[in-house]
């Protein structure tokens, strides 16, 4: 398509091209993030919707889980069971680990990448289908956020806090 603001120029745009929704709209027709996954019914946007509001609310777990286990690396042996864990040279400890507690493995660094990749995942996918512009999609991805948010946020995992 030509953006130019020439009067002779003319945009084509192929007929098996779509376009893609730029503002919210109300609809139960909406095909979310695949052509295979195309809603065409009622049903199918209700159990879309609870589909992405669980999803919302995994994503603030994912969050909590990784602020946990980072708190109990950093805690060390004075901190939870990770912490104690490392300090005995358990889960499988490096050669010249001192077990001082302050070595973060590479199985638990491998796990908290992992980690890191889900939660990335998952923020890119909610991104995407909130950009269907769907306002019920918009709306259960915000509730299943927020819920999440409630349930799993309660405790900040931020450098003020003290080890338990």
């Amino acid at each position: 398509m030509c953006h130019c603001h020439d009067s002779d120029t003319t945009s084509e745009v192929p007929t098996d091209m779509m376009m893609m929704q730029m503002t919210f709209y109300v609809s139960r027709k909406v095909t979310v993030l695949f052509e295979v996954w195309d809603v065409k019914t009622v049903l199918g946007l209700v159990l879309t919707c609870l589909f992405w509001s669980v999803a919302g609310f995994l994503y603030q777990g994912l969050k909590y889980l990784r602020g946990y286990v980072h708190k109990q690396c950093q805690c060390g042996a004075e901190g939870g069971l990770l912490g104690k864990a490392l300090s005995r040279g358990e889960y499988g400890a490096m050669e010249g680990n001192s077990g001082d507690g302050n070595h973060v493995n590479w199985k638990l660094h491998l796990f908290q990448t992992f980690l890191q990749m889900l939660q990335t995942t998952t923020s890119y996918f909610l991104m995407l289908v909130v950009m269907t512009f769907n306002v019920w999609l918009f709306i259960a991805v915000i509730i299943g956020d927020g819920i999440g948010y409630l349930v799993f946020q309660r405790h900040s995992f931020d450098n003020s806090d003290h080890c338990m």
